[in-house]
């Protein structure tokens, strides 16, 4: 497995929110090269995950090369492998990557997210796996620990923070239409906030305050004037609220990892700023043995997930198996005789299988033996046989055992369906 990760506390939110516009076509293109198996793509207002299944042979710079054509400049992608991939998808899936730790949004994401690629058809067994699975730690860890109290977006942990009183009469300005603008709309209006302005300098405010029935506000000084809370989610690099623009007490709400509110406006007198880091300072303290057991909740789930990913790597060769045994089983039915058959036809019969069956692996031995790898044959003997080893098998307990492909046991074999299967 390998992840390219983009995220809003690596890259940024402006190099998230460039990135995500552009990764419509990224699972077709990379899932055209014969070494991709799957692709999910990840896509939200935070972080970009492109989440492959690869073959061994995939070279890194190739995966790039696919992933950057539509970028110009390229992202400055983290990459993640095996193992470390499989944890960063667990760890995305429980929030634990997350602005405000333990938020639960981001598991509804990568469900849906996987569901795409489902119906796109580019979901492989190992990403339907990894996902699934870390998808249910998540789940536990929810259950386990108090972070999804804490995990509560970003938005809603810091409009609780500004101390506004009463929703329904404030009037809230939302200066820029950056990721989180969407999120701010849907949860002043939770609160019953129904004064809600937007002002943009980039030209799409007006765009955006239709589509959201908002109110436009066309001057940044306008944008502020008579107003109880300024909502910044411009995120461009540098300051859109500097101390000069401020008029008396006023709240301010920046959202922006890169501050859109200078850091001045702060110690103005009457001023409250809360931002990213005030957010985080007031939630994780309080959760750090939440967090330490999430951590080991996911580290148990990612160990477990690649138990399951060897076990799959036999899978072909068990098929292949079955499908060569029931090859035999047919070409010897099609040899009885066509009249009653008597104990002896089909004691006959069975013995023609059986040793059809055992010609190969007894071969085989010979082969071992004469070339000095006696030792290696009877270790593989007895796994596959139970025939030389110290540990007794017990052949009904192993019959009453499940396929780990068809999922059948040996009492199922009468069915006509599981005639099929084989």
């Amino acid at each position: 497995m390998r992840v390219f990760s983009i995220q809003h506390d690596r890259q940024g939110l402006p190099e998230v929110e460039r990135t995500s516009a552009c990764v419509d076509d990224v699972a077709a293109r990379l899932i055209s090269l014969p070494e991709v198996n799957g692709v999910v793509v990840l896509s939200t207002c935070n972080r970009v995950e492109v989440i492959l299944d690869t073959t061994g042979e995939a070279s890194n710079s190739i995966l790039r090369v696919a992933l950057n054509s539509s970028f110009d400049p390229p992202p400055a992608w983290d990459l993640y492998l095996g193992e470390a991939a499989l944890g960063h998808v667990f760890r995305v899936a429980a929030g634990l990557d997350s602005m405000v730790v333990g938020e639960r949004e981001i598991a509804g994401q990568l469900r849906r997210a996987l569901a795409a690629a489902q119906e796109a058809g580019v979901a492989s067994l190992p990403l339907n796996l990894a996902v699934d699975e870390a998808l249910r730690t998540s789940r536990r860890i929810a259950r386990e620990t108090a972070l999804e109290s804490a995990g509560r977006s970003v938005v809603s942990v810091g409009l609780d923070l500004m101390g506004v009183e009463d929703w329904t009469s404030a009037t809230v300005t939302i200066v820029g239409t950056g990721s989180y603008a969407g999120a701010v709309v849907a949860a002043l209006r939770a609160r019953g906030a129904a004064r809600i302005r937007v002002h943009s300098a980039s030209g799409r405010g007006s765009t955006f305050a239709d589509s959201h029935d908002l109110v436009h506000v066309a001057t940044l000084e306008e944008a502020l004037t008579g107003t109880d809370l300024v909502v910044t989610c411009r995120g461009l690099g540098s300051p859109v609220v500097e101390a000069a623009h401020v008029r008396g007490p006023q709240r301010f709400l920046d959202l922006s990892l890169k501050r859109d509110v200078a850091p001045e406006v702060a110690a103005m007198v009457g001023v409250r700023v809360v931002d990213l880091a005030s957010i985080q300072a007031s939630i994780q303290p309080c959760f750090a043995d939440d967090t330490r057991r999430a951590e080991a909740l996911v580290e148990a789930g990612v160990a477990d997930v690649l138990t399951k990913l060897r076990a799959r790597i036999v899978d072909p060769a068990v098929v292949g198996l079955r499908q060569s045994v029931m090859a035999m089983v047919d070409d010897e039915a099609a040899r009885l005789p066509q009249r009653p058959l008597t104990h002896e036809d089909a004691a006959l019969a069975l013995r023609r299988l059986a040793t059809r069956l055992l010609h190969v692996p007894s071969t085989r031995a010979r082969m071992a033996a004469e070339q000095g790898r006696t030792e290696e044959y009877l270790l593989a003997m007895a796994e596959l046989y139970g025939i030389g080893a110290d540990e007794v098998v017990d052949p009904e307990v192993m019959e009453s055992q499940h396929c780990p492909v068809t999922r059948m046991g040996v009492d199922d074999l009468d069915s006509a369906e599981a005639q099929e299967a084989m």
